[in-house]
């Protein structure tokens, strides 16, 4: 966004001095005020893509962490289940 207002304030600069110095013709203000719209539009559409980029991304890292969660929990059943197992084994062995 920074880059964003840096354009923007180059333009509003470049059109202040054009008129400071009295070279601009109408349809150069047009035209500056035309590149300094399209910054802006093309600004605020990156924003967007960026604010929806980091949506997409928090909703991923969440779902990786619910997974992970499931994951530990599945690992926590494996090793009681292997625990009993275990034990069953010595108990009829050591009969």
């Amino acid at each position: 966004m920074k880059s964003f207002k840096n354009k923007v304030g180059l333009s509003a600069t470049a059109l202040a001095l054009l008129l400071a110095t009295g070279c601009a013709s109408s349809a150069r203000v047009d035209e500056v005020q035309a590149t300094a719209n399209s910054a802006q539009s093309t600004a605020q559409s990156a924003q967007q893509t960026a604010n929806d980029a980091l949506r997409a991304a928090n909703a991923a890292m969440a779902a990786a962490e619910r997974a992970q969660a499931t994951a530990d929990q599945a690992l926590r059943a494996a090793n009681d289940a292997n625990e009993a197992v275990t034990r069953l084994a010595e108990t009829i062995s050591s009969k």
